[in-house]
């Protein structure tokens, strides 16, 4: 009876521990060689270039459990330079960026477009 508790409560903790993280969503029309260095971020209502094109979006935030000091606006806009790297963005578009709230979600909430200059 002990062994199986034991393994309900390892199995418990394996569900969850995965949760503790940001959750990230991207979405890519075609993936690009990887991007190095900085990428630069146009915050909403930027006028952006005219020679980019659009290459997919990321949403970044909660997954149900992040602790707060890991879903800061900060963390969130790691993951999205990462992603945007990954996927060969030039540039990233902060479309909509929500901030925690007492009653709600304590984490930020960050939906961004990613582009590529238009060569």
């Amino acid at each position: 009876m002990r062994s199986i508790k034991f393994i309900i409560a390892l199995c418990a903790l394996i569900a969850v521990l995965p949760s503790c993280k940001l959750k990230s969503i991207v979405s890519v029309n075609d993936y690009y060689s990887p991007t190095t260095g900085r990428i630069p971020i146009y915050q909403t209502g930027q006028q952006l270039p005219n020679n980019i094109v659009r290459i997919g979006s990321i949403v970044v935030g909660e997954s149900g459990l992040t602790p707060t000091d890991k879903c800061t606006y900060e963390a969130c806009m790691n993951i999205i330079e990462d992603e945007a790297k990954k996927v060969g963005s030039d540039l990233v578009y902060l479309v909509r960026v929500n901030e925690p709230k007492s009653w709600g979600s304590t984490c930020y909430n960050i939906t961004a477009e990613l582009y590529k200059y238009d060569k």
